[in-house]
């Protein structure tokens, strides 16, 4: 079965062999506020691939196993479904209300979720201006698209976005439930994006009782502020962001169990049977010479990935060992394996044997032929 880049789920059938477990579960409970509370930020930082959203997803998890009265609102905002940067704190404000509305029935959750229905229309017709808070200016499309269509005072009074935000507060604090909320794969947005829904955080969404976990690549998301204007990416993040978190580093033994146990589901047979003393050239390789190469679970699906397309076809024919070498270095040095497979003579010092029917047609395409 080939790997897609599913992050794991943390149940029986795609637990958790990592051992993260425990540090989501404090993270989960760090993001329980209790009701009064303002609101709290907190990051998740790592590189690609290295398993934020299935952190995520473990914490999730967590949520699930309380019981009903205490499991809170949670909210999945993934930001690159949403349609563009035009429509980015929109579309966060609708789901927003609409989880909180969905979640609980009750009179104040549904206040809730009206009042944050009413804050998200106000951004049809306002739009960010970079370097500017999010209401600092009303832009043309408010004069011809409400005033001068209506002719209405008070439908423009209905675009103050300091009193739409303090009925959302005043609403949201009725609610007696905490709210969490996910904003995953920021360091997948475009710079303009990034920068958008990091000031959106606090800008238009600074709750009572609700915390936000924002998982992204720090090198990505800093220079996307660089890009619009931030001098000091860093400490712009420290002023929006109250408790900034790094992903536990993986330990080698983690990913060498994961190697082990993908290597075993690769085949229902031994890999290594076919040429003499494979198995022990395969042992030497990986101790040796892959093992230290590996970072992330993702390099590992996606090297076992090219080796269930490739193997089956080799099978027999070249040793298992030198199919493993070629995939790892398909993945971990991609210019070095084209080289191999483009100049195959500068490595075993022999130059391709030729049909001459082969070489009748590469004569024929010769330009001085």
């Amino acid at each position: 079965m080939f790997h897609t880049d599913s992050p794991i789920t943390g149940s029986e059938d795609n637990p958790d062999r990592l051992n993260r477990t425990g540090f989501a579960h404090r993270i989960a409970e760090a993001l329980l506020l209790k009701p009064g509370s303002g609101s709290l930020v907190v990051s998740l930082e790592s590189s690609w691939g290295y398993g934020k959203t299935s952190v995520i997803n473990l914490i999730t998890q967590y949520y699930m196993t309380l019981n009903a009265p205490n499991r809170p609102i949670l909210v999945n905002f993934n930001p690159w479904m949403a349609s563009g940067a035009e429509n980015l704190v929109q579309e966060f404000l609708v789901q927003f209300g609409s989880e909180v509305g969905l979640h609980d029935r009750g009179k104040e959750a549904r206040d809730a979720a009206k009042q944050l229905l009413s804050y998200s229309k106000v951004f049809d017709v306002l739009k960010f201006i970079p370097g500017a808070e999010p209401w600092a200016s009303i832009v043309g499309k408010v004069v011809t698209g409400v005033g001068a269509a209506t002719g209405k005072i008070g439908e423009l009074k209905e675009l103050n976005i300091n009193q739409k935000r303090d009925s959302v507060v005043k609403a949201l604090g009725k609610v007696a439930k905490p709210v969490v909320v996910f904003i995953d794969d920021l360091d997948r947005l475009p710079p303009a994006e990034v920068f958008q829904m990091i000031r959106a955080v606090k800008a238009i969404a600074d709750f009572p009782q609700t915390s936000f976990l924002l998982a992204f690549e720090r090198s990505y998301v800093e220079n996307s502020l660089l890009q619009h204007g931030i001098k000091d990416a860093s400490a712009y993040l420290d002023k929006i962001v109250q408790v900034r978190l790094h992903l536990p580093l993986i330990y080698e033994k983690d990913l060498h169990s994961l190697s082990v146990l993908e290597l075993e589901n690769l085949a229902s047979i031994d890999l290594t049977s076919f040429f003499d003393e494979d198995k022990s050239r395969l042992s030497e390789l990986y101790h040796l010479c892959v093992k230290p190469l590996l970072r992330t679970p993702r390099e590992v699906k996606r090297i076992f990935n090219r080796l269930r397309f490739v193997e089956p076809s080799l099978r027999q024919n070249v040793c298992f060992t030198d199919i493993f070498a070629l995939e790892v270095l398909a993945i971990k040095a991609p210019y070095v394996y084209e080289h191999i497979r483009l100049c195959p003579s500068a490595y075993h010092g022999r130059e391709p044997q030729r049909s001459e029917e082969h070489t009748s047609e590469l004569q024929s395409h010769h330009p001085i032929s």
